[in-house]
C-alpha cells in the first residue's frame, strides 16, 4: 500500500511539474465580470495583448457581467485551476462578501496573481456649489447634517464606500444618491442637480481640467501622482481614509504555484513596459505590480476595511 501511495504521489507531482513547465500551451482566457468598454475591461485588454506576445499564446478577454460582478467571478472560481482562466476584476471583489447574504464564492476560492493598477476616487463639487475645498464641505455638512448629498455610480460601488468611509471618519451625514453608472452622475453634476459626486480620476479628469467640475480632494491620505494638483484628505489632517480603487488578476485556488509565478511574471513585464505604462497612466490608473503574496495581503486588508464600513453604515446591496 505504501509503495502504491508513493507511486501515485510521484505521478501526481511529475504531472503537475510537467504541466507548469508546459504552461501556456493554449489560449488563456481573461474573464472580466463587467461589460466591455469599462476600466477593468480596458486594463485587461491592454495587458492581455502584451502578454499574448510575451507568452506566445493568445490571450482573449471574455466579458461576463451581471449580479454585481458575481456571475463572472463565480465562473472563474468554479473553473479548472490550470492558469487558463484568469479573473481580472475590481473592488467589488473585496466588498461582495459583506454586501450579499448569499454568495457562491469567497476570497479563499482564489489565488491572487497580480495587483495590476490603482486609481484615485475624487470628490467633486457641482459648478455652482460654494465649496472650493473639502474642508469647507465638511464644515457645511457638520453645520447642517443631511442637507448635502452626493452621488456615485451605484450602491456599494467603490466610490460610494470611499465617501461613506470619509463620512464615518469625519462624523458627517451626507446622504447617498445612487446612479446607474458614471454617465448619469456626471450629467447631474454638470447640471447642478446634485451638489457632490465621487468617481474615479480617469472618468473625471477632463471635466476637472476644463473647470466644469471642482475637484475637492482625492479620497486618500496622499495626493495622486497622476493628479498632483488635486488636494488629498491628508492635506487637511485626515490620514485614516484610503479610498483608492484597484484592478487585479486572480486564478482559482489550487492552481500550481509555478503557473501562478509564470502569470505574475508576465503581468509584471506588461506593467513595466513603457508603452503599456504610458497608456495606463493616460487612462487615469497607476501601474502597481508586486508579488502574489503582496496582493493577497492587500485584498485581505481591503476586505476587512470595507466590511466594517458596510456594517457601520448599514449599507445593503440593491
Amino acid at each position: 500500500m505504501k509503495t502504491l501511495y508513493a507511486f501515485a504521489l510521484a505521478v501526481f507531482c511529475s504531472t503537475n511539474t510537467a504541466t507548469a513547465q508546459d504552461f501556456p500551451n493554449k489560449t488563456i482566457r481573461f474573464i472580466v465580470p463587467y461589460s466591455a468598454g469599462g476600466g477593468t475591461d480596458s486594463v485587461a485588454r491592454l495587458t492581455g495583448a502584451y502578454m499574448s506576445t510575451a507568452l506566445g499564446q493568445q490571450v482573449v478577454v471574455e466579458n461576463k457581467p451581471g449580479a454585481s460582478a458575481n456571475i463572472g467571478t463565480e465562473a472563474v472560481a468554479r473553473s479548472t485551476p490550470d492558469g487558463y482562466s484568469v479573473l481580472v476584476t475590481a473592488p467589488n471583489f473585496t466588498t461582495s462578501e459583506a454586501l450579499f447574504d448569499k454568495l457562491t464564492w469567497k476570497l479563499d476560492d482564489f489565488i491572487p496573481v497580480s495587483h495590476l493598477v490603482r486609481y484615485a476616487n475624487v470628490l467633486v463639487a457641482a459648478p455652482n456649489t460654494p465649496f472650493s475645498g473639502v474642508g469647507q464641505m465638511i464644515e457645511a455638512a457638520k453645520a447642517k447634517p443631511g442637507a448635502l448629498s452626493f452621488g456615485s455610480a451605484g450602491t456599494g460601488s467603490n466610490a460610494h464606500l470611499a465617501m461613506a468611509l470619509l463620512s464615518q471618519r469625519a462624523g458627517i451625514d451626507i446622504p447617498h444618491i445612487p446612479y446607474k453608472g458614471s454617465a448619469p452622475l456626471k450629467t447631474d453634476l454638470l447640471g447642478d442637480h446634485v451638489p457632490l459626486g465621487v468617481d474615479g480620476l480617469g472618468g473625471l479628469s477632463d471635466l476637472i481640467n476644463t473647470g466644469k467640475l471642482k475637484a475637492l480632494a482625492v479620497l486618500t491620505p496622499k495626493r495622486s501622482p497622476l493628479a498632483p494638483n488635486i488636494p488629498s484628505l491628508g492635506d487637511i489632517g485626515i490620514n485614516d481614509v484610503d479610498g483608492n480603487g484597484w484592478y487585479g488578476a486572480l486564478v482559482p485556488a489550487s492552481t500550481p504555484p509555478a503557473i501562478v509565478a509564470r502569470l505574475n511574471a508576465a503581468f509584471s513585464a506588461a506593467l513595466e513596459a513603457p508603452e503599456i505604462r504610458e497608456r495606463l497612466i493616460a487612462m487615469g490608473v497607476e501601474p502597481v505590480g508586486g508579488s502574489s503574496q503582496d496582493f493577497l495581503a492587500y485584498l485581505v486588508g481591503e476586505r476587512a476595511k470595507w466590511a466594517k464600513v458596510i456594517s457601520t453604515g448599514k449599507i445593503k446591496a440593491e
